[in-house]
């Protein structure tokens, strides 16, 4: 005879499911004003930790060729400004 599933079982076993990200977690004092400040601290969190881009890049597919030319023109971007900022310095020692 089969035992009737404990839905308790299965809600917490999808609830540990969910990935958390060290460090996001930001604890809220009393007053009116705590919340405000934890509710900054929380978004210079997610903003450091990178999540919210993390999410946009993930939020549509991108194919693999689209990909390397994003990033390769990224890089070329990179090195041009890494040069304009040697060549600027070089300027300024004449």
């Amino acid at each position: 005879m089969n035992k009737p599933r404990n839905r308790q079982n299965n809600y917490t076993r999808r609830k540990e499911s969910y990935h958390t990200v060290p460090g996001l977690k930001v604890v809220v004092g009393d007053g009116e004003k705590a919340f405000e400040k934890a509710l900054r601290t929380f978004n210079k969190k997610v903003q450091g930790s990178g999540l919210l881009r993390e999410l946009r890049d993930r939020e549509f597919y991108e194919k693999p060729s689209i990909k390397r030319k994003r990033e390769k023109d990224v890089a070329r971007k990179r090195e041009q400004k890494k040069n304009e900022m040697a060549r600027q310095k070089m300027s300024r020692k004449k």
